[in-house]
């Protein structure tokens, strides 16, 4: 699991597909008690949070302040697609790759758990954005 803060959100990337068998509530549950165990957030009852479920990846969920409501508004994004922005397209040959603004995005059609290392991971409309704009080598 991985934990960053990016432009007012917090961002919690969960690798473990363990999890994706289990109940949002439940998983969003973990990740608060992660989030307040070892990074000192204090998670209260006032978020939009934004969940992202890929199978070769995980889950991602995106957490926003929200000071309108008082309780939790949720957004679930199943079968998302994701793409990881790699700097040498040769390695990775036999998965899709565009060609974006100056980068290369790869489309994953099987788990790899060194890319996760190598790469940054678009998630988000972004993903659409390159897929649209971009050019399929």
């Amino acid at each position: 699991m991985k934990v960053e803060e990016v432009n007012n959100k917090i961002v919690i990337y969960i690798y473990d597909k363990k999890l994706l068998n289990k109940k949002i509530k439940d998983i969003i549950e973990y990740s608060f008690n992660i989030l307040e165990k070892y990074y000192d957030y204090t998670v209260d009852i006032s978020y939009y949070i934004k969940v992202y479920i890929n199978k070769y990846y995980g889950i991602i969920l995106e957490l926003y302040n929200n000071d309108i409501e008082y309780e939790i508004t949720l957004r679930i994004i199943k079968d998302a697609l994701f793409l990881y922005k790699i700097e040498d397209p040769l390695n990775y040959l036999d998965n899709e790759i565009y060609y974006y603004d100056n980068n290369f995005y790869l489309n994953i059609n099987q788990e790899n758990i060194n890319i996760l290392e190598k790469s940054e991971i678009i998630y988000d409309e972004r993903v659409y954005k390159i897929l649209g704009s971009g050019i399929k080598i």
